[in-house]
């Protein structure tokens, strides 16, 4: 008879306790959820299905975890194969979009909807298929893309039907089994956890028959059963450690025997095992009972669910802990590249997926490193190009410091090839910079010993490249270039600036052959056709509408208005990163505003003509020409014919290009090349003594504030909250690796110092400050105390500076500074940017009033004229019919950080700094009418518009004029009549009751009394992510 273990006397029943499952979040799950969020998912915060990993319990003082690794995002089928150290495990992922999201979750809910699923699955028979289920996990979470961090909850669902389960024996499964019954057990485990087919089943069922033999059976073959062992054990792996209780998974395992198989006490076994088996002092074997509650089973009954891990039963969501993970220590220099990519991997959220390998692998050569090749190089970064060539003549001139927006006062005497390497790389350590001195060999200039050189150096670097930006000083230095791309077939974008016009134009594509490849044209240049290879009419280059031989006009660099070259350079850019994503590429036709297109990046011009005294941007087409000198068929069949002897001939005889293509003596010159109109006289001693403020030193308030430098400006003061991170590099123009951490508003003044030393300490004032919000009340005594500070340090700010820019990047942060212009009657400049659009306005003055020098007016005292009896024009918030709230806590990253094209942020600056110097150089300053364009004006300097709209993906712009509103929520009479009245109680009365501005404006009651079935009220919050400056 075989011997039996010695049995301890059975302890009196107790409740039911389990020792509750610790999660494993390795940062390689963190890391994979990042990259699904930002690259695949983007806003869609639906749940998602993933796997997470059970096992028993290895270690005799230490329980298992479970364990949410790298592959659990991965599809099911991935994650089938497993282990019993890996048994994968079906869960739910919710992963909100940000923080207040996740805050806002309703984890109950969530949880007693975790809690249906299993029940279902135990009456209806799937956990006999797949036992696993009786795990069913639940991960909330809020992917911290910006900072790299994960914060997440994880639930483990536990069903609880308010009926106590029974503990009635609980011992070592040593104490329990006899010696036979306790080698046989642990063979057939053994043979369990070695096959494929159970070893990742965490619940089965023991067989142990009178002679001591044991079967271990899938929970599936319970229906098969027949007739009964001496003892029956439901066995599951027990991922803990203690000997006085069971594991987690007991509780669900018990009510799936008592609903499914009517089983109201169950004798269990906790397997526990060590060194790759069954550890018996350790597996404990028990008895319990559990008898659901009657009406248990009716249609409509939902059990309680409990199971968050680290909450107690009762207790609710406040004792939760919100666990967080970092991966701030993962390597830096993938950290710094993504940051850098992120605001065009969020493009595809919404928008438009960029091809970020495409334009990684780019090869760009820049054709002049002055004023253009400067912003048009750092642009190319920021849209993600990382291979860049740049070639320049010249040596950096103090001049160049306030125009060229990359150099500083230390690079001067420096080749501008050289001096432009280390301030691109400072901005981007992924980029790829070379800089070559060289002098682009030009038709009419006497023959320097190094020209053939040139020439042959300037072939290669052209025939490496996949994109040629011609930007050099002067017209003829571009034709060898145009020649060379045509010849190549590669992409050529010109950009061009006159006095105050400009030109940014592609290259058609070279000239098709009618028979044969590539390596047939110089046998077959007589077959060379007017159209391109793909049988378009070809597009003509810069040089297509010359109408003369090139000559000698080799001059200094062109005086442009300052926001030019910006507007120019971003327009530029864009242009060839929607040439790079047509599917067409070089050969993709032109478009002309105005027409339809069903590409998210728009239209794609082949010649973009603009005007700032016109306020105009007209889009041309322009076909190639038979007589033009470098892109005619003529001209490239002699230069294959005759390579650098047919360069020569051009470089030494003026007229040879004439002679070649037929171009007769009597046609004059087009106006392709621009030419430069008189300049308007500019008060440089007014310019140098205005005091501006600036109000954001992110993307536009660092162009804003360098071009103003370039005007002349030199009185500086600049607020911001921030600090300088990595992601602002590429995009926001003036900051570097040097100044990570360091306060923007700091930040910006050093950059612009470096430019000009002779600007004292005096001029520049910087100030970090978080600008007072409406929408962001104030939750302590200590926090309106400071932000009464900010309100009224603001206010002195305002009081004492000429002129105000708005580049804040929330709607709400330009409320109390737009309330405080229009009270000072300070010129106000408001700079905004959409996904592709931007708007540049400036405010209106302020009301007149009948009693000068009075500080408290009332309302009747005011009027819809201003001081010289016209109307005002209006505000920001003059056609808004709802108060500024809070526009970030509850949207997506890509809203918080309002994704934008790279290149309109220049555009918009030049507009903004534009706007300002014409409102100041006009003899009624603040209160001059508004232009529109299409009419003339008087003014030397063109016209003034009160609001500027553009569009990269219509190519447009509008000129608009709106008047102020009775009911604007800023500077309508009842608002700064409360102000003046009231002072900072009314502030921060707006701050924490945002809708107090729409009761006393009126707007409510308009609101109210308004028909809905016939009117809808359109927040512009919403309309294309609203006009912002990005993050």
């Amino acid at each position: 008879m075989a011997a039996k273990a010695e049995v301890r006397p059975r302890p009196r029943p107790r409740p039911l306790k389990v020792e509750a499952i610790k999660s494993f979040v390795a940062t390689a799950f963190v890391k994979e959820l990042r990259d699904l969020k930002l690259n695949v998912l983007g806003t869609d915060d639906s749940p998602i299905p993933i796997t997470g990993y059970y096992t028993a319990c290895t270690h005799p003082k230490r329980s298992a975890r479970f364990s949410l690794l790298q592959k659990s995002l991965a599809p099911s089928s991935v994650n089938s194969l497993g282990s019993r150290n890996n048994c994968p495990v079906p869960g739910t992922l919710i992963n909100t979009n940000n923080m207040l999201g996740f805050q806002n979750l309703d984890v109950a809910s969530l949880l007693r909807e975790e809690g249906k699923k299993i029940l279902h699955d135990i009456l209806s028979g799937k956990i006999e298929e797949c036992p696993s289920l009786l795990l069913r996990f639940l991960v909330i979470s809020f992917a911290d893309l910006k900072n790299w961090k994960l914060y997440y909850n994880v639930a483990f669902p536990s069903l609880d039907f308010n009926s106590n389960m029974t503990l009635l024996s609980l011992h070592s499964a040593s104490q329990v089994l006899s010696q036979e019954e306790a080698i046989s057990l642990s063979k057939s485990m053994k043979e369990w956890c070695e096959s494929n087919e159970t070893t990742v089943h965490p619940f089965f069922w023991v067989d142990i028959s009178s002679d001591s033999s044991v079967v271990v059976r899938q929970l599936k073959d319970w229906k098969d059963r027949q007739g009964g062992g001496q003892k029956l054990l439901f066995g599951f792996y027990d991922h803990g450690c203690h000997q006085d209780y069971p594991g987690w998974a007991l509780r669900n395992y018990i009510v799936f025997l008592s609903l499914r198989w009517k089983i109201e006490k169950v004798q269990f076994l906790c397997y526990r095992e060590r060194l790759g088996g069954i550890d018996l002092e350790k597996s404990l074997i028990g008895e319990a009972s559990f008898a659901p509650h009657h009406g248990w089973d009716g249609s409509d009954y939902v059990p309680e669910v409990i199971g968050w891990e680290g909450e107690t039963p009762g207790d609710g969501r406040k004792e939760m802990k919100v666990n967080s993970i970092s991966l701030e220590l993962m390597k830096q220099e993938s950290q710094e590249e993504e940051q850098q990519l992120m605001h065009l991997k969020l493009m595809g959220w919404r928008h438009f997926p960029v091809d970020l390998d495409k334009l990684g692998s780019t090869r760009c050569l820049v054709l002049g490193a002055g004023t253009l090749g400067c912003e048009v190089s750092r642009l190319l970064m920021t849209w993600g190009v990382r291979k860049v060539t740049v070639v320049d003549g010249g040596c950096v001139a103090m001049p160049d410091l306030v125009k060229q927006s990359l150099y500083v006062e230390k690079d001067c005497g420096v080749p501008r090839a050289t001096a432009i390497v280390p301030h691109l790389e400072e901005r981007c350590r992924a980029v790829e910079v070379e800089g070559i001195r060289m002098e682009i060999p030009v038709p009419g200039n006497p023959v320097s010993p190094s020209v053939l050189d040139d020439c042959r150096l300037l072939q290669t670097l052209v025939a490496k490249s996949n994109v040629v930006f011609l930007l050099t000083d002067t017209w003829e230095s571009r034709w060898l270039p145009t020649l060379l791309c045509a010849n190549e077939n590669k992409i050529a974008i010109t950009a061009a600036v006159g006095y105050d016009s400009y030109l940014v134009m592609r290259h058609g594509a070279r000239p098709g052959t009618r028979s044969g490849g590539m390596d047939d044209v110089i046998a077959q240049t007589k077959n060379l056709s007017t159209e391109d290879a793909l049988v378009h009419q070809r597009l003509g280059c810069c040089f297509c509408n010359e109408k003369t031989s090139l000559f000698n006009s080799v001059s200094n660099e062109t005086v442009a208005l300052p926001g030019l070259t910006s507007i120019a350079s971003g327009k530029a850019v864009e242009l060839f990163a929607r040439m790079l994503h047509h599917p067409e590429g070089i050969h993709a036709p032109g478009d002309i505003a105005g027409m339809d297109t069903e590409h998210q990046l728009g239209l794609l011009p082949h010649q973009m003509h603009g005007s700032l005294p016109k306020c105009v941007l007209s889009t041309v087409i322009g076909n190639s020409s038979n007589n033009c000198t470098a892109c005619s068929d003529v001209v490239l069949s002699e230069y294959r014919r005759e390579r650098m002897d047919f360069i020569m001939k051009v470089i030494n005889q003026p007229t040879y290009l004439k002679d070649l293509t037929g171009i007769s003596n009597s046609l004059i010159k087009s106006d392709t090349c621009l030419n430069l109109p008189a300049s308007f006289p500019v008060n440089s001693g007014k310019l140098s003594s205005v005091k501006c403020l600036i109000l954001g030193a992110g993307t536009l308030g660092c162009d804003v504030a360098r071009i103003l430098m370039d005007y002349g400006v030199r009185k500086l003061t600049v607020v911001d909250s921030g600090c300088v991170v990595v992601s602002n590099l590429a995009r926001q123009s003036l900051y570097t690796f040097d100044d990570l951490n360091a306060p923007k508003a700091t930040a910006l003044l050093k950059r612009l110092k470096e430019r000009d030393t002779s600007v004292g300490n005096e001029d520049f004032e910087d100030c970090k400050m978080e600008i007072p919000m409406p929408g962001h009340p104030v939750s302590s005594v200590e926090e309106e105390a400071l932000v009464r500070k900010n309100c009224e340090k603001l206010q002195k700010l305002v009081a004492t500076h000429d002129a105000v820019f708005l580049l804040t990047d929330t709607r709400e942060s330009r409320w109390l500074p737009t309330l405080l212009c229009a009270n000072e009657n300070k010129i106000a400049i408001t700079a905004a940017l959409g996904y592709d659009s931007y708007l540049a306005m400036r405010h209106g003055a302020g009301p007149r009033t009948n009693s000068e020098g009075s500080n408290v007016l009332p309302a009747m005292t005011m009027s819809a004229e201003d001081v010289i009896d016209r109307k005002r024009l209006g505000c920001y918030f003059c056609n808004d019919v709802i108060a500024p709230v809070d526009s970030v806590s509850n949207r997506t990253l890509d809203q918080q950080c309002t994704v934008t094209r790279p290149g309109l942020a220049p555009i918009a600056s030049g507009h903004a700094a534009d706007l300002f110097a014409r409102m100041l150089n006009h003899p009624d300053g603040i209160h001059a009418p508004a232009d529109i364009a299409g009419t003339t004006s008087e003014c030397p300097f063109g016209l003034l518009p009160h609001q500027i709209r553009g569009s990269l993906s219509s190519y447009n712009i509008l000129t608009l004029l709106g008047y102020s509103s009775s009911s604007c929520i800023a500077c309508s009479d009842v608002v700064l009549s409360e102000y003046r009245s009231r002072g900072m109680d009314f502030v921060m009365q707006v701050i924490n009751e945002p809708t107090y501005l729409e009761d006393i404006t009126g707007l409510t009651e308009l609101m109210k009394s308004a028909d809905y079935s016939r009117v809808e009220w359109v927040d512009d919050a919403d309309d294309d992510d609203e006009f912002a400056e990005i993050c």
